[in-house]
């Protein structure tokens, strides 16, 4: 498992901005991504070979002939795993470490540039265990509900989960929109958001 607090620690205030229209990235979650875009590409050429952190965030509205708008929260991510492929594009996995609020700054590179600080989500959680229960009942119903037989779903011991994780996942997994989805991760609370 990720240290993102160790990790957190390195972390300068600034990094590359990632806008993507329909995708909205959770903190203490992972994803994969092709990158084949050049200006993402050169993102990613530059943030390997320094300290892999990068901002995901929503794209707001889409300016013709213009950069899109950006929603103003995102999540500080880091690139856990990367393959860079023969015609340069890469595949990553890239892990949310947390919630960040965005001021863009100016950008020499292909790429946009934020000065990032980091929000803290009050994550007191009052009948947790109940609430807790309520939530992987919920993925097990989902997930039996499409005739996954392939794994006991009941048997996972997740345990070793904290409860802001599983709700932070079941927002990203979620068959919400993105702009829903991004409300979800604008909520400072993570009862709330549970």
């Amino acid at each position: 498992m990720l240290d993102s607090s160790k990790i957190l620690k390195t972390f300068k205030g600034t990094a590359p901005i990632f806008p993507l229209s329909e995708f909205v990235m959770f903190p203490r979650t992972a994803y994969s991504f092709n990158i084949f875009e050049p200006r993402y590409k050169q993102l990613m050429d530059h943030i390997l070979s320094g300290d892999r952190f990068f901002c995901l965030t929503l794209i707001k509205n889409q300016k013709k002939g213009r950069d899109p708008e950006l929603y103003k929260c995102g999540t500080l991510s880091y690139v856990i795993e990367d393959k860079k492929k023969g015609n340069g594009n890469y595949n990553i996995i890239a892990s949310g470490l947390k919630k960040v609020s965005i001021i863009e700054l100016e950008s020499e590179y292909l790429y946009r540039i934020g000065q990032l600080k980091l929000i803290n989500d009050n994550d007191i959680i009052i009948e947790e265990k109940l609430k807790r229960k309520k939530l992987i009942n919920k993925f097990i119903k989902l997930m039996t509900s499409n005739d996954m037989d392939m794994l006991d779903i009941k048997s996972l011991d997740l345990s070793f989960i904290s409860t802001e994780m599983l709700t932070n996942l079941a927002c990203l997994v979620s068959s919400l929109s993105s702009k829903d989805k991004q409300k979800l991760l604008e909520i400072d609370d993570i009862a709330l958001r549970l």
